[in-house]
């Protein structure tokens, strides 16, 4: 009998105990902050080939979410995952400065539409798994498309300028520019370049553009200048158009400008024109790609092995109904229910 009651006993404070434990964990709610770089992410659109660091958060009953501290973590464990999607290679957890952050790199697809991501956050004990809160983000990746209204304010003759933010440019907006033109070419313009081409019955195109540089280019060519244009989604026109590049700002080059289109791993000589009145390079490709301009004459050149890598997709484990949540304390409770009702029946016997 006394055995018994010190049995029951010592659950009954094991329970005092874990109860308190399991409800604070409870309370204890995750959720990821769509702001990167100052720039909010809950209505616009991830760009491509980048890096985002997004905020984890956590919230205690009614607080105000705050963002998730490396002393808030003692025991526990965190897992990041793609739970729908491929734009992404799988997101991961990171701790900088005493806060945590889920980071998410897009592919470099710069297509004319946009994919969906869905990006999960799970908090769990790190002794049991016993999981304490999940947080899911729907995510989406593409380039934008123009504002109609920005291309309803061309007038004829004018220069249109592509912004990087909104760089696809649909069938319709195209059919809109040619007719503003009298269905003559049409000069798109972007940072130091413009491109004069026929656009009538062109399809959707993203003319994204970037000037990053190539650092295999660089390492390899270490004593030359270099200035690099790329156009990532490769629009083809169907028929070749003039390009312009502006190359005043470039006085290192005194005067000799080589241009070269990037394919793969190699680096073909095009030919084009330099004008030393107006400053400008100019060429006649039909399909914009990868390019740069140096000071020396380099040939048709092997840059290496081109390396590609295709991101994990993630997994879409079984959904979580809240079962085991909600269980495990109730098996607790139940637990101790009975072994003091076993105390009581004793105790009267």
């Amino acid at each position: 009998m006394k055995k018994l009651r010190s049995l029951g006993l010592a659950v009954l404070v094991f329970l005092a105990t874990a109860l308190p434990a399991f409800g604070a964990d409870m309370m204890m709610e995750v959720s990821i902050g769509l702001t990167a770089d100052g720039v909010d992410y809950n209505d616009q659109s991830l760009q491509p080939g980048r890096e985002y660091r997004f905020p984890l958060l956590v919230r205690y009953e009614d607080e105000v979410p705050s963002h998730l501290r490396e002393e808030e973590m003692e025991g526990k464990r965190l897992t990041a995952s793609l739970r729908q999607g491929n734009a992404a290679s799988s997101p991961s957890i990171d701790l900088e400065g005493g806060r945590y952050y889920l980071v998410l790199k897009t592919k470099a697809d710069y297509g004319t539409k946009a994919s969906q991501l869905e990006v999960q956050v799970k908090l769990q004990d790190r002794g049991s798994g016993r999981e304490i809160s999940r947080a899911s983000v729907q995510l989406t990746v593409g380039s934008s498309r123009m504002p109609d209204e920005a291309v309803g304010e061309v007038q004829e003759g004018e220069v249109f300028r592509v912004n990087n933010n909104y760089p696809v440019i649909t069938k319709k907006q195209f059919q809109k520019l040619a007719e503003a033109n009298g269905y003559r070419s049409v000069t798109l313009a972007g940072d130091g370049w413009e491109y004069t081409v026929n656009v009538t019955d062109l399809g959707d195109r993203n003319l994204y553009s970037t000037s990053a540089i190539s650092q295999e280019v660089l390492d390899k060519y270490p004593a030359q200048n270099f200035r690099f244009l790329s156009f990532p989604a490769g629009p083809d026109f169907g028929g070749a158009g003039t390009m312009v590049l502006d190359v005043e700002d470039l006085p290192e080059f005194d005067g000799e400008f080589y241009l070269y289109r990037r394919l793969g791993n190699r680096l073909y000589y095009l030919k084009s024109q330099y004008d030393p009145q107006e400053q400008t390079l100019t060429f006649r490709p039909s399909q914009l790609g990868n390019y740069l301009i140096t000071d020396r004459k380099l040939g048709d050149v092997e840059l290496g092995d081109v390396v590609t890598g295709a991101g994990d997709n993630g997994y879409a484990p079984n959904p979580d109904t809240g079962g085991q949540r909600a269980i495990a304390p109730a098996a607790l409770l139940g637990l101790a229910a009975l072994v003091t009702g076993m105390v009581v029946t004793f105790q009267r016997r």
